[in-house]
């Protein structure tokens, strides 16, 4: 079903008030003046570079001297040896005469062990009661090299005990007397075996007797 122009109007603004304007007519151009116009010119293509974002200048810092890897590190301090804790160190002597025996199970010399050794020390001059007699296997302290470097004694009899257990680097003859930095040194075999033993009680004489005239 075709409409008619009026009723589309009516149909599309007939709620609305409608106005109807003067039809105004653009003067024509000369049909000279319009070809007159010249084209409007194409623009070339114009190629844009972005601006390359540049970062802020950097303060130059002045270049400072490494320091040298002797510089760098503090000279160490020196390290003081740690001091004997009392109590531990060898005991002290009093006596010239210095005589060591081992007997583990026991502080004290058998009364006829005591009695042998006072006998022999009596022939040469001394006695049990003149000469420090120590038993190392209840020594609180079995380093002998105090000894050796202070002079702290004059005759060092060991009955049975290597020297080496003492830190004193000494190689000995049994029954052969060695002078040793002022130091009469004597090494045999214990006292339990040499009073069981007549030769050796007379070998444990004649290197006592020579030691102390020696001296």
């Amino acid at each position: 079903m075709e409409h008619s122009p009026v009723a589309l109007f009516q149909i599309l603004y007939q709620n609305e008030t409608l106005f109807q304007l003067e039809d105004r007519v653009l003067p024509e151009l000369p049909a000279a003046e319009v070809a007159e116009q010249p084209a409007p010119p194409v623009p070339e293509p114009v190629t844009v570079q972005a601006p390359v974002p540049s970062l802020p200048a950097t303060p130059a810092v002045p270049a400072t001297p490494l320091a040298s890897p002797q510089a760098a590190v503090a000279p160490a301090a020196p390290v003081n040896a740690p001091a004997p804790m009392p109590g531990t160190e060898f005991p002290a002597l009093k006596h010239k005469v210095l005589v060591l025996t081992d007997e583990p199970k026991q502080q004290e010399m058998l009364m006829s062990e005591a009695l042998f050794l006072d006998n022999i020390l009596k022939a040469v001059g001394h006695s049990l009661e003149t000469s420090d007699v120590l038993n190392f296997s209840f020594m609180p302290g079995q380093d002998a090299r105090t000894v050796l470097s202070g002079k702290k004694t004059n005759f060092f009899i060991s009955f049975g005990v290597p020297l080496i257990k003492l830190n004193l680097d000494l190689l000995l003859v049994p029954y052969t007397p060695k002078n040793l930095e002022g130091i009469w040194f004597l090494l045999v075999d214990p006292l339990v075996v040499i009073e069981a033993d007549r030769n050796l009680k007379k070998k444990l004489w004649q290197a006592l007797q020579k030691m102390f005239e020696m001296s």
